[in-house]
């Protein structure tokens, strides 16, 4: 039995899983050469804002998500910003969003005068419970953001059961899901809204950006002027409409995003047949277990990170992060359910700073109640974060099945050492919970 290096011996794995990331070539460079020639670094520099380069990205990336408009701008915490102002959100409203996400899925909504109702995650799949969400619906409750973690699409049948049944609005965060699919449509369409960023770390980047994607007109006309400093579209450039900021995407970022689509197939390609692979043979081992998948429903994962499962009653006394620190030794990277904790117990939410005034929290349109984020408790995401959340991040997979192969060596070699690993657990050696994060929106 091979030593494990946490212990003293050789890493199994000497060389990086998968590719580095971003992935970019010639056709990067020709696009930006082609922006700096041409003067014109914003899509506002074109009679007919469709032939800007953002403008032919936003019809490109509309139609393959399935979608009819696309508005790009400037990141995804902004994406979801003009999206929850577009669907009518405002000071006094609540908005539903999951425990288990990014920080910007809760802030982007007070962000915009309104009250993140923080609720529990569904244990099989970490994305928002359809039944926590109905519990927390109540007459202040304006809209719904359902986040596809770690691009594993959320169950909307039921979301958008539930939006129709409460007149309320979906707002898919797909910051995520680049290409998922639920039952054949591309996540992003199938809501209200659907909010993606393509900050560094995406599978689809180009640095930072967002975009916003609706199948209604009207929508689609609201979040263009939300985007464009209160403009409308067809009107007169120095007319403006609505109280709104300024969006847009530039021409240097909506150069590179053609570029990474054309790219995005063949990498959830290779991503699904690694990750088919690594799960077939995961479900044979003890002790870890990926995700169910329901491939009738999931029809096409695209995931950011993927996340398993740690089996803690078959490892008998080694912990989840002992785990991780043994992986991790052997040269693997692994996560804690790719952004860990429950986004409440950030300092933001637990010391419930909120400015001077407590905006939105006690304002006078929203003091018909009291909310203290201190008394928040998801049981579901605090147990899946503390014992039992793990994750690989996506590039990863973007390499040979023999990759896939080390990779399971690895995993194989640290549960054989796991008397060992408990040994070293007891001495006091280890610390605790550490996590490999991947950035933001």
């Amino acid at each position: 039995m091979a030593k494990l290096a946490l212990l003293g011996g050789e890493p199994l794995v000497k060389e990086r899983l998968g590719k580095p990331w971003p992935i970019w070539g010639e056709e990067e460079e020709k696009a930006l050469r082609e922006v700096l020639h041409s003067g014109l670094w914003w899509r506002g520099g074109y009679a007919d804002w469709k032939e800007s380069k953002v403008g032919q990205f936003e019809d490109a990336f509309a139609a393959y998500q399935h979608a009819r408009w696309g508005i790009a701008v400037t990141n995804g915490t902004q994406a979801l910003e003009c999206a929850l102002k577009a669907a009518g959100v405002e000071p006094g409203d609540e908005v539903i969003v999951p425990a288990l996400t990014f920080v910007a899925t809760a802030t982007s909504v007070a962000l915009v005068g309104a009250i993140p109702r923080i609720v529990d995650v569904d244990p099989q799949t970490y994305n928002i419970s359809p039944a926590a969400i109905e519990a927390a619906i109540n007459e202040h409750t304006r809209a719904l953001i359902p986040v596809h973690n770690g691009g594993y699409p959320c169950d909307l049948e039921a979301i958008n059961a539930l939006a129709q049944k409460h007149g309320l609005m979906v707002i898919e965060d797909c910051a995520h899901a680049h290409g998922s699919e639920w039952k054949g449509r591309r996540v992003g369409a199938i809501g209200h809204f659907g909010a993606f960023s393509f900050q560094q770390g995406k599978t689809m980047t180009c640095g930072e950006g967002g975009i916003v994607l609706t199948n209604d007109d009207e929508l689609a006309e609201k979040a263009y002027s939300f985007m464009h400093i209160g403009r409308l579209s067809g009107r007169p450039f120095y007319e403006f409409h609505r109280v709104a900021s300024n969006l847009r995407m530039t021409e240097w970022q909506a150069a590179v995003l053609p570029c990474q689509l054309q790219r995005l197939d063949e990498q959830v390609e290779t991503r699904e047949r690694n990750i088919t692979y690594l799960a077939e043979h995961l479900w044979q081992m003890e002790g870890l277990q990926p995700l169910p998948r329901d491939r009738e429903v999931v029809t096409r994962w695209s995931f950011y990170y993927w996340n398993f499962k740690f089996l803690a009653e078959a490892w008998e006394g080694v912990s989840r992060d002992t785990f991780l620190e043994a992986l991790r030794a052997e040269g693997v990277p692994c996560g804690v359910g790719g952004h860990g904790r429950p986004i409440y117990r950030n300092p933001l939410f637990q010391q419930m700073n909120f400015g001077r005034t407590g905006f939105p929290l006690k304002c006078p349109c929203c003091n018909r109640w009291r909310i203290d984020y201190r008394e928040v408790y998801c049981p579901e995401a605090e147990r899946i974060y503390r014992t039992e959340a793990c994750s690989f991040p996506h590039a990863m997979f973007l390499g040979p099945q023999s990759d896939m192969d080390r990779l399971l060596a690895a995993l194989q070699k640290v549960w054989e050492n796991r008397d060992e690993l408990r040994r070293y657990q007891d001495e006091g050696e280890t610390g605790a919970i550490t996590e490999i994060t991947v950035e933001g929106r």
